[in-house]
């Protein structure tokens, strides 16, 4: 699954990544949480645009948003034959930018967290989807991370981790049709992974700096109290 990730970028890094060209970048967030308003890239007219909403899929139909807390995440194996994401499947595509994802270890709180990023330190997009939900004229637009099985290199950290696509393969995942792009979720990762420790203050959503980010000492393991 995904429950936390970062996004940290330049305006250079966003038009090579994208083709965006921004007058600003958007701002560093090392700490985004479910709930929260994050980036996402659509299609718009033939190009890419980027579009702002909230992390936690509210299908059109569903008749309270609290729904969203339990649609962070899709499966990608199953997502076409979901109700709360087939539809968004065939006609809402997106990217999500990202920098890094954590994921935690151990069985027992507190359970360490990680930092999962590119071993080259370039951003990346997950594959999701979107939604737009309630008053046409005041609408909620909110999002999903795709998953799937962990790649070898950090399955030791989690069985599941978000799909991520490579950059020439944004047009078909926002462009072609449903089948297509569904297949481009069994695609491997494009390139390797890298990971360290980082604080544990990352599991509060409240906690925001780009200190989050940065390698930090094991906890220590806990022993039996028996």
């Amino acid at each position: 699954m995904c429950g936390r990730y970062v996004f940290t970028s330049t305006a250079e890094a966003m038009l090579k990544l994208f083709g965006l060209s921004l007058d600003q970048p958007p701002p560093d967030r090392f700490n985004i949480a479910p709930g929260q308003y994050a980036l996402t890239v659509r299609a718009a007219g033939g190009e890419m645009a980027p579009a702002t909403a909230r992390w936690g899929l509210v299908p059109h139909w569903a008749k309270d948003p609290a729904i969203a807390y339990r649609m962070i995440n899709a499966r990608s194996e199953t997502a076409a034959e979901k109700p709360a994401f087939r539809e968004a499947l065939r006609q809402r595509r997106c990217l999500i930018p990202a920098s890094a994802f954590y994921e935690w270890q151990g069985e027992r709180s507190p359970k360490q967290p990680y930092a999962i990023y590119a071993e080259d330190r370039e951003p990346f997009a997950f594959a999701g989807l979107w939604e737009r939900w309630g008053d046409p004229a005041e609408p909620l637009e909110t999002f999903t991370i795709l998953t799937r099985a962990a790649d070898p290199a950090i399955a030791w950290l989690h069985e599941r981790q978000p799909v991520v696509l490579a950059r020439s393969r944004f047009d078909e995942w926002l462009y072609d049709p449903a089948a297509d792009a569904t297949a481009l979720l069994r695609e491997p990762t494009p390139f390797a992974w890298a990971t360290h420790p980082v604080s544990p203050r990352v599991s509060s959503a409240r906690s925001e700096g780009a200190d989050l980010l940065a390698p930090a000492p094991l906890l220590p393991t806990q022993g039996s109290l028996f």
